[in-house]
């Protein structure tokens, strides 16, 4: 096994786990940076596995880190879409305090009147 090559794939394992830490920490806004980091990390060498168990972690963190960006995506398109309604002074916004409880915001409750 060459030394090289399992010293970059020890280093892109610790490059996927910091970038889970920051996916599961809300940091998207780092995002951007992360992925040219790994782009870096990519381009400096020839990607052998060293052996087939290596590769397989390796794929299981490309995995869940796909998964859990995936998913934050999803997240903030429907925060975005959400918005929108919002904004547009339609809809009725729910939010919930620290023990649970409902509280509705906006939207229209009843008929407003006026009075002439």
């Amino acid at each position: 096994m060459h030394n090289n090559t399992l010293a970059t794939f020890d280093a892109l394992e610790d490059f996927l786990d910091k970038e889970h830490q920051a996916i599961l920490n809300g940091s998207l806004k780092d995002m951007g940076r992360i992925a040219k980091e790994k782009e870096a990390l990519l381009d400096k060498g020839a990607f052998l596995a060293p052996d087939r168990k290596t590769l397989e972690q390796v794929r299981r963190k490309v995995d869940r880190n796909h998964t859990l960006l995936a998913a934050a995506i999803r997240g903030v398109r429907a925060v975005s879409n959400r918005l929108e309604v919002l904004r547009n002074g339609s809809g009725e916004f729910d939010t919930y305090d620290k023990s649970g409880q409902r509280t509705s915001l906006g939207g229209h409750k009843g008929n407003l009147y006026r009075r002439a």
